[in-house]
């Protein structure tokens, strides 16, 4: 009896090993899951460009990358309201898309949050640049978004050109903008 289960034990290795190179050695019918962002293909659009839906605002309109560029580079920052440094650099992302009106454009992504109080974060920062919401983080997780705040950088084509992590004064924002992005504030 104990050569027959030896035998079946082997008969059943066999067979998962065979079934597993089968696996490996088929094309991939899917696209691997990984933190890089899907990237919009089509006629006239860079293969690099970055494909993501925000879900609107307050109400407001949804965002798509690359579809809602203005043909102008965008710089999109991911807040919320419970994050302290994203409420301090808030009013400097205001200030500079101010500075940088119709040569860049800015979108804040909430995200994580909760509606109410990114309202009233949003009133009591006076921002008016436009304004997502990404409540489930699905947009933020196939961006590679780890924590709040981070700015990311797409110029004018949809591509991706920079990230940074944690808050930006205004002198970093701006550097950062040349530096990704090629615009001198």
């Amino acid at each position: 009896m104990a050569t027959g289960m030896l035998d079946r034990r082997r008969g059943l290795a066999a067979g998962a090993a065979l079934l597993l190179l089968a696996a490996c050695a088929a094309p991939a019918t899917t696209r691997p899951t990984d933190s890089r962002p899907t990237t919009a293909t089509g006629p006239g659009r860079d293969p690099d460009a970055v494909r993501v839906r925000f879900d609107g605002f307050a109400g407001g309109p949804g965002f798509s990358l690359p579809d809602d560029l203005a043909g102008r580079p965008l710089v999109v920052n991911f807040w919320a309201s419970w994050c302290t440094p994203c409420r301090k650099e808030m009013p400097v992302f205001q200030a500079v898309s101010q500075q940088l009106r119709g040569r860049v454009d800015f979108l804040g992504v909430d995200y994580l949050d909760q509606a109410g109080p990114a309202r009233r974060l949003v009133a009591e920062t006076g921002v008016t640049y436009r304004l997502a919401a990404d409540p489930r983080g699905g947009a933020g997780a196939q961006l590679g978004i780890a924590g709040l705040p981070t700015t990311l950088f797409v110029d004018a084509s949809g591509v991706l050109t920079g990230r940074r992590a944690g808050a930006l004064d205004a002198p970093r924002l701006r550097e950062a903008i040349r530096s990704y992005l090629a615009i001198t504030p």
